[in-house]
C-alpha cells in the first residue's frame, strides 16, 4: 500500500515541476529563441576573422560561375571536380565547314562551341578545384573580398531542385546546325522527348485486362488454333515510373 501512495506522489511531483518550468518559460521571452519564423526571421551571420575587413567582405556562400564567351571547351574543370557536378560537352566544326568559333577576352582563338555548360550546386562541395586549372580564368566563385557587399539571400537557395542545376551554354540550335553537328542536336532532341514522355506518363493508371473464365471444349475434337502472340504492352508498371522518377532528378546535371 505504501508503494501505491509513493507512485502517486512521484506523479504529482515530476508533473508539477514540469509543468513550473513551462509556465516560467512562457512568461519570458528570450532574444536568441531555437525557432525562427523563417524565412522572415534570419540568424545574423557571425563576426569571425577571414582575414580581411568584415565590413567589406560578401559574408554570403558562393556559388560557382562561368564566363561562358572565355571558354574554349579544354574540359579542365570538369575533370578536376571530384563529385562531377560540371558537365561539358563540345563541338569541333565538322570537316569542309567554315565556322567562326569566336576569341576570349585573352584573344584565344576557340577551336570548338560549347552547347552545354551545367553545374548542379546542389552536388557541389565548395572545394574551389576547378577554379585552378581553367587557362581563361572563366570559371570562379561569385563573392569574396573583390564582390560588392549585398544582402544575405540564404546561400542562393532555391525551392525546387532543378533550379540548383545552371546552364551557362548561349549556344543555339541554329549554331549547332551550321557548325554540322545535326546528329548532336537529334540526340539532346530525343532525350529530351523521353523525359517528357515520362513526365506525361506519371501518375496513369495501369489497364490490366481482367482474366476470362473459358468456354467449355465441344465433344468433337478440334483442331486447336495457333494462339496469337501476346503484344508487348506500353504501360508501365509503378517501379518504371520511380525510375523515370529518379532519372528526370538526376538527368538535367549527368
Amino acid at each position: 500500500m505504501s508503494q501505491y501512495f509513493s507512485n502517486i506522489y512521484d506523479v504529482v511531483k515530476t508533473m508539477i515541476s514540469g509543468m513550473s518550468l513551462t509556465l516560467e518559460h512562457l512568461r519570458k521571452k528570450k532574444d536568441l529563441v531555437a525557432t525562427l519564423q523563417y524565412p522572415n526571421e534570419k540568424w545574423p551571420q557571425p563576426e569571425r576573422s577571414i582575414g580581411f575587413e568584415h565590413k567589406d567582405y560578401n559574408v554570403i556562400r558562393s556559388r560557382l560561375h562561368v564566363d561562358i564567351d572565355d571558354c574554349i571547351g579544354c574540359l579542365q574543370c570538369e575533370r578536376a571536380c571530384p563529385v562531377d557536378c560540371i558537365k561539358i560537352d563540345t563541338i569541333k566544326p565538322a570537316r569542309g565547314v567554315d565556322f567562326d568559333c569566336g576569341e576570349t577576352s585573352n584573344d584565344t582563338r576557340k577551336k570548338m562551341i560549347v552547347p552545354r555548360f551545367t553545374i548542379d550546386m546542389s552536388e557541389c562541395m565548395y572545394c574551389n578545384l576547378c577554379v585552378y586549372p581553367c587557362p581563361e580564368e572563366c570559371i570562379y566563385m561569385v563573392g569574396g573580398p573583390n564582390e560588392p557587399k549585398h544582402d544575405i539571400d540564404y546561400e542562393y537557395s532555391k525551392y525546387v531542385k532543378h533550379d540548383l542545376v545552371f546552364e551557362f551554354s548561349n549556344v543555339t540550335d541554329q549554331q549547332i546546325v551550321d557548325i554540322g553537328a545535326q546528329s548532336y542536336l537529334d540526340e539532346r532532341n530525343s532525350k529530351i522527348n523521353k523525359i517528357t514522355d515520362g513526365n506525361n506518363l506519371d501518375g496513369n493508371k495501369l489497364d490490366i485486362p481482367i482474366p476470362v473464365a473459358a468456354a467449355p471444349v465441344a465433344a468433337a475434337p478440334v483442331a486447336a488454333a495457333q494462339a496469337a502472340p501476346v503484344q508487348a504492352s506500353d504501360t508501365l508498371d509503378i517501379k518504371c515510373l520511380e525510375i523515370i522518377e529518379d532519372k528526370k532528378l538526376k538527368t538535367p546535371a549527368k
